[in-house]
């Protein structure tokens, strides 16, 4: 915890290489063009609404409610602006979470109270980032992933508003320890259904800012909580990677930054990509369109089919963005997905169509390709180091928590069917697992495959054979190369017998894309998003007071 602190609050700009700082201002703007897209969702607006009625006066915009409109507390303006930025799941994310809406917001709004230079708002930003991917990958192997871990946004906010607060080394881990002496454990019911999935990580911010405020009136928290038996480590994680939370400053989390372009989960964006290629072909030109992905795809879709299964409607927003399925089917509808497709009005009005669609859609596991999305992570998480670190024990422990999620996600797609889920055209397909699959993920001897040989811990080969290998933890140049793969294979099976299928692995605004990478996406996703809510004059310049580090860039968001 005192590590951590003490270079979270130590960190100068000049310690932080030019590429790294130029991904700060990239993820500001995914994160701002997300928050403009997400202007017209219903369930963001309800939010909104009761963020007005509890909210106190204060030095801060509420994000597009106009810069006339009341100031409100600092806390009051991130709540909403970070229920904003999930809204449609149009975000961005870092290998180890999406730590954007905290990491970003914080600093940025606190910044109305702070009077904080742009620099500072940077460094800020830059140490949140940091801190909460290293939490997320020391979770890796536990009962969560992905946006699932929501108490990174509470040690985040803690470390980022610690900065802008003044606050000593002493104050930061003291802030840090109380953002994590009880931290948030999001569940999957609320995660999937509207409108609670807004507050996944609103809530953690606001409650790091607090953690931050209480430090600096002198309260204290458990500074051993990373390191005691029964601490924060023993609650989230089944087997806790430790070795994560070091190499700060040595190799930078922040150079994994991934843009989502289109709205929804990243393991939904390679199908799309794939699709595209394909020409973004019409429904009715279509007979049936097969997916083949990673555990990873497989996962999240059978997680959201329990609640996309009633026969009488589209499921909700939040639903969509995370079903393979639904999202094609957006896709085949409308021509290409965006943010007006993740709309409750537009898919009511063409649920006919969105139902005839997902119908054709078939998802199947590959256990080849769920070797390819492991292989990549071989530059952030190095195959022999964490075949050491997990030991023999831990091994098999894994296997059973990868046994466990996927036998989970079989019966909660079970559940779907039962509930009507045959109407996508499924038949008897219960899930994308076969029970071949269910028997190969929890098999030990494959998870020592991914990971390497255990009796060569220090092995920088790559057992796939595919990817640069880490030969420590956070190595810069593996990190230099990495790319996020999540593997998708579209065949489409027209109308008069043509076949056609496309491949990507590395989505389009994901680190390492080879021509359109997070930097390409995010200026698109601000310029196309952004002048709606705020005009087209305004977002030129806010795009250019993130280019200048312009400290008032808080003022031009109201």
């Amino acid at each position: 915890m005192e590590r951590l602190a003490n270079w979270a609050s130590g960190l100068r700009l000049e310690q932080v290489p030019d590429p790294v700082v130029e991904l700060c201002r990239v993820q500001r703007r995914s994160v701002i063009g997300g928050m403009a897209a997400s202007r017209d969702d219903a369930a963001a607006k309800r939010v909104l609404h009761a963020v007005r009625a509890w909210s106190s006066p204060g030095p801060a915009h509420l994000v597009g409610a106009g810069r006339r409109a009341r100031r409100v507390r600092v806390e009051d303006a991130i709540y909403h602006a970070a229920a904003l930025s999930m809204a449609l799941d149009f975000d961005d994310y870092v290998c180890f979470g999406h730590t954007g809406h905290s990491a970003v917001l914080v600093p940025l709004l606190l910044a109305a109270e702070t009077d904080s230079s742009g620099s500072e708002q940077l460094l800020a930003q830059l140490a949140a980032n940091e801190v909460e991917a290293r939490l997320g990958g020391a979770c890796l192997i536990g009962p969560q992933n992905g946006q699932l871990w929501s108490f990174i946004h509470s040690a985040g906010a803690a470390v980022s508003a610690s900065r802008l607060l003044g606050l000593t080394p002493e104050q930061t881990a003291h802030a840090l320890a109380l953002s994590l002496y009880q931290p948030p454990r999001a569940t999957a019911p609320g995660f999937f259904m509207p409108d609670s999935k807004l507050l996944t990580a609103a809530e953690p911010a606001v409650a790091g800012l607090r953690a931050a405020r209480l430090a600096a009136s002198g309260v204290t928290g458990p500074l051993d909580a990373l390191d005691h038996p029964q601490g924060f480590l023993s609650a989230f994680a089944d087997v806790p990677l430790v070795a994560v939370l070091g190499a700060l400053g040595e190799g930078w989390a922040t150079t994994t930054l991934c843009v989502k372009p289109y709205p929804g989960c990243a393991y939904i964006d390679t199908a799309l990509d794939a699709l595209g290629k394909l020409g973004w072909p019409r429904s009715g030109d279509v007979e049936r369109v097969e997916v083949d992905a990673s555990i990873l795809t497989c996962v999240m879709d059978s997680m959201s089919a329990h609640y996309a299964s009633d026969s009488t409607s589209v499921p909700t927003p939040v639903v969509v963005t995370f079903s393979i399925a639904w999202s094609i089917a957006v896709a085949l509808v409308a021509g290409e997905p965006g943010p007006a497709q993740v709309d409750a009005a537009w898919l009511q009005e063409n649920s006919a169509a969105l139902r005839a669609a997902a119908a054709k859609v078939r998802l199947r596991h590959d256990p080849s390709l769920t070797r390819e999305a492991v292989s990549s992570f071989a530059s952030v998480l190095p195959p022999g180091l964490v075949a050491r670190a997990v030991g023999p024990g831990g091994l098999a422990r894994a296997a059973a928590s990868l046994r466990r999620s996927a036998a989970g996600s079989q019966r909660i797609s079970a559940l779907g069917a039962l509930r009507g889920r045959s109407i996508l055209g499924l038949g008897g397909d219960l899930s994308p697992f076969s029970l071949g699959d269910l028997r190969l993920l929890g098999d030990v001897s494959m998870l020592r495959d991914l990971l390497g040989e255990i009796r060569h811990p220090g092995s920088t080969s790559d057992p796939m054979g595919t990817r640069q290998v880490a030969a420590s933890w956070w190595d810069p140049d593996a990190l230099g190369a990495f790319a996020m793969a999540f593997p998708a294979r579209v065949t489409l099976r027209m109308k008069g017998h043509e076949t056609r299928d496309a491949y990507a692995d590395v989505p389009r605004g994901a680190a390492g894309h080879p021509s359109e990478g997070p930097s390409a996406i995010s200026a698109t996703k601000l310029r196309d998003h952004g002048a709606a809510m705020w005009g087209q004059s305004r977002i030129g310049d806010i795009d250019r007071a993130i280019s200048e580090d312009d400290p008032q860039l808080w003022t031009l968001l109201g």
